[in-house]
């Protein structure tokens, strides 16, 4: 239990606390925007400060994992009847996320555990959907949904080239 609750991880499991929270908030309310940036500035801090204090372990990264995807999944929820985008673009969000998937699942099979990859394209594409709905009113969903989808298409072919790098030399 003492491994469990670490400043890191304690970090980590208040973003899923906080995702699971907006749901219960009006969106776009003050409460809604506290929960929806506490997820955000969470998911920033936790990893860092993980490491400063020399915390990282799997089960930190693990628990990492799980609150980011309850944070996209509620934030998906809570904002997506809000957002009007052309079909063509719900086919591509869909595509990345299919192959995201499939990259997920092919990479833990391999290493025989739940396993996420954490590239820098990733955390940019994180961080672009975290700024998603700050840039609606500025920039506009259109050309926001194609910077995200850009960036996270990138991050995807980044997954399937270290995919295949690994499967490279794992045959040697």
């Amino acid at each position: 239990m003492k491994a469990l609750l670490t400043p890191p991880n304690v970090i980590s499991l208040s973003r899923g606390t906080a995702a699971i929270a907006m749901l219960f908030f009006t969106v776009f309310s003050k409460p809604f925007w506290i929960f929806y940036c506490w997820g955000g500035v969470s998911d920033m801090i936790d990893g860092p400060i993980a490491r400063k204090m020399k915390m990282t372990s799997e089960l930190g990264s693990r628990i990492d994992s799980i609150s980011d995807l309850l944070f996209l999944v509620c934030s998906a929820i809570a904002l997506l009847p809000f957002i009007s985008l052309p079909i063509w673009i719900w086919i591509w969000v869909t595509s990345i996320g299919v192959i995201k998937a499939a990259c997920i699942i092919i990479k833990s099979y391999r290493s025989r555990i739940p396993e996420v990859p954490h590239s820098m394209m990733n955390k940019m594409t994180g961080f672009l959907l975290f700024c998603l709905p700050f840039s609606i009113n500025t920039i506009g969903i259109f050309i926001t949904s194609i910077i995200v989808c850009t960036v996270a298409s990138v991050g995807v072919l980044t997954d399937i080239v270290s995919l295949q790098n690994q499967r490279n030399v794992e045959s040697t």
